[in-house]
């Protein structure tokens, strides 16, 4: 009986390629296996640090805290206004992290960013060490981490990596307990303690905060009755991850109380959260999910691939029973806050910020979902992962039509600006507000507005310093009252003041900027000036309410009206500018009402009269009496009547 050759034996050859290939591909898979974690690891930090930190910034709003930073620094209590004594910030634990830095001798606006950005790399070093112990349940097929990826590559979670707010701090105190709970090695007891602590400083950083604790306990609940636990052991487990926000929270809302004289924020009044805005919530997240469409729409497919209850990665296991699904809690979590808080209060007129805190949730729950693709379909998962992360590079392009036009003359334009809101209903790319180059200094450079408004607040500080004058702050320009340094500062928004931000809401509109104070409420504050824009060259015809300061190395001017005239401090400032060989506009009533008087008065119709004379009596002679002078506005106010009836006649 003859025997027939086998392949390998006829193929000598071919045997030894084979043999040389089945060495070799353990080798190099054992290779790929050591470096790649490292790799996609400091690539994923790299590429998110180097992008945070090329479009580091800071909010106008930022600077309402580092006023209560400094004064609270220098002794002078944690207040806007000193003898003041109103919440006008929402971020308690944020704000003490930043005087720390203060005290410490950092400058606190540029700490502030910095923080920002250590926070952010938190935020990418949990999403990373959590997709590793994912993966270290099916150790075979290759890992991705795509959460990290997708955050990394995230524009606008690039952008509020920074901004000197609480924003990147409150998103990785959320991802620190998320990782505590469901990541951590620590016995149970440990970890309900440990991430109740994170819970309760969630709460102190942001009044939100208190949906994850509140979240977390019903979770928590659900998962003991699932397991028919004993009530009294769910009541010890809930008891445990309250123990913290109780020590802590209890004696901090008591002097919170005793302090302020409330427990929520004038933030919460003046942006009438305590209102339902759910029209222009959802538009708010719609919008968000309209740049970031492949992220909605890889959310929804994982979310249904979670949902069928299969796994590819030992998720269903020990852990999930013992711990509940983290899946299923990122998915619970991300609705929870994005329904309660952002659709209740309307969102945000700044573009992606409420929404960063769940961006992490996003991505992870998007990993998930790859991770339970059908097995069949599972090969494909590199690829997918790949085209996805890719996909982000694309909204990013196409981010900026949504919020910029160009007008008539080819200038850039908020699309925001337009009526009624524009296209996205108020809300703006704040980054861009502040950052564009619109100013045009004397070297012919082009500057942002905060750059600009930064450096003119800078200069025109020491002529303020120390005199007893109160400044009206619009929009935009919180920046100015914390350079200037005024010794009273009144937002007109209501931030900082308790009487503006308690005004009963007369219309929805941009969230934010829909209480505003009046001008009989600024008088009787006694507001000397309203801080205007700065601007280039100022109109011909000037407005006897104007004042203007010239800043040198800007060749700009910084602009105020005037509101309540004092004598003895314009005199003080006049003298102080005369010093300093400044050039300015200041109006001096005592010196312009005679001249226009004498010069003005007689060339000028009978209703530019009137109107001048009820300029200056509000302005001046309703404080400095002056009968002579007012005898000859009434005079000619009266010449003028009779004039007017003489030739009707």
């Amino acid at each position: 009986m003859s025997t027939r050759p086998t392949r390998n034996d006829s193929h000598p050859k071919s045997t030894d390629l084979r043999r040389k290939k089945d060495v070799k591909s353990p080798a190099t898979s054992r290779l790929i296996e050591s470096f790649w974690p490292a790799i996609a690891s400091i690539s994923m930090l790299g590429l998110g640090l180097y992008r945070a930190f090329d479009l580091r910034w800071i909010s106008d709003d930022a600077f309402i805290t580092l006023r209560y930073v400094k004064n609270f620094v220098e002794g002078k209590g944690l207040v806007y206004n000193v003898g003041e004594r109103v919440e006008g910030y929402t971020h308690f634990l944020w704000l003490l992290l930043l005087a720390a830095v203060q005290w410490l001798g950092f400058d606190p606006a540029d700490a502030s960013i910095m923080l920002g950005i250590l926070c952010y790399a938190g935020v990418l070093g949990l999403l990373l060490r959590i997709s590793f112990v994912e993966h270290a349940k099916n150790p075979r097929v290759i890992w991705l981490p795509v959460a990290a990826g997708l955050f990394a590559m995230n524009y606008d979670s690039a952008i509020w990596a920074s901004v000197g707010l609480e924003t990147s701090f409150f998103t990785m105190l959320i991802m620190t307990a998320f990782y505590l709970w469901f990541y951590s090695k620590y016995p149970e007891q440990k970890r309900l303690l440990l991430t109740g602590l994170v819970l309760a400083s969630l709460c102190l950083t942001r009044p939100d905060g208190v949906l994850f604790p509140v979240t977390a306990i019903a979770l928590l609940s659900v998962r003991g009755l699932m397991r028919r636990q004993p009530v009294t052991a769910i009541f010890r487990q809930v008891g445990l991850l309250l123990v913290p926000s109780i020590v802590i929270g209890i004696p901090y809302l008591l002097w919170k109380y005793s302090y302020y004289g409330d427990i929520l924020p004038l933030t919460y009044y003046a942006k009438s959260a305590d209102h339902n805005y759910f029209g222009q919530g959802f538009f708010y997240i719609w919008l968000y999910f309209r740049v970031y469409f492949t992220s909605a729409i890889a959310l929804i497919a994982a979310t249904w691939l979670i949902l069928r209850g299969r796994s590819n990665d030992g998720e269903e296991g020990q852990s999930k029973a013992d711990r509940g699904s983290s899946s299923i809690t990122a998915l619970i979590t991300i609705l929870v806050y994005l329904i309660v808080f952002v659709a209740k209060t309307g969102g945000d007129f700044m573009f992606a910020r409420f929404m960063i805190p769940v961006v992490p949730f996003i991505g992870f729950v998007i990993e998930r979902g790859l991770a339970r693709l059908p097995a069949k379909v599972l090969r494909y998962r590199t690829g997918i992962a790949v085209l996805l992360l890719a996909s982000v590079i694309m909204e990013n392009k196409l981010r900026d039509p949504i919020f910029i036009h160009h007008n008539e003359i080819g200038e850039e334009r908020g699309n925001w600006d337009r009526v009624g809101g524009g296209l996205t209903r108020g809300i703006a790319d704040e980054r861009w507000v502040y950052y564009r180059g619109r100013f045009v200094s004397t070297d012919m450079q082009r500057h942002g507005s905060m750059e600009v408004y930064i450096t003119a607040a800078k200069y025109i500080q020491p002529f303020f310093q120390g005199l007893p004058i109160t400044v009206a702050v619009p929009g935009a320009s919180n920046m100015t009252a914390y350079y200037g340094d005024f010794r009273t500062c009144i937002n007109e928004y209501g931030l900082t003041d308790s009487f503006v931000a308690h005004q009963p809401i007369e219309a929805r509109a941009r969230i934010g900027h829909e209480k505003r104070a009046t001008e009989e409420y600024l008088m009787k504050r006694g507001a000397n000036l309203e801080l205007l824009p700065v601007m280039g060259p100022l109109p011909e015809q000037q407005s006897y309410v104007l004042m203007a300061i010239w800043v040198p190395n800007l060749g700009l001017w910084q602009v105020f009206r005037m509101m309540t005239y004092d004598k003895a401090l314009m005199n003080q400032l006049a003298a102080r500018f005369e010093a300093a060989g400044a050039k300015v506009v200041l109006p001096r009533y005592e010196y312009i009402i005679p001249d226009f008087v004498q010069r003005l008065m007689p060339t000028l119709p009978l209703a530019a009269v009137e109107a001048n004379y009820e300029g200056f009596r509000k302005l001046y002679f309703d404080r400095y009496p002056d009968t002579a002078m007012e005898h000859r506005f009434e005079a000619r106010i009266a010449e003028l009547k009779r004039d007017s009836v003489a030739h009707a006649s």
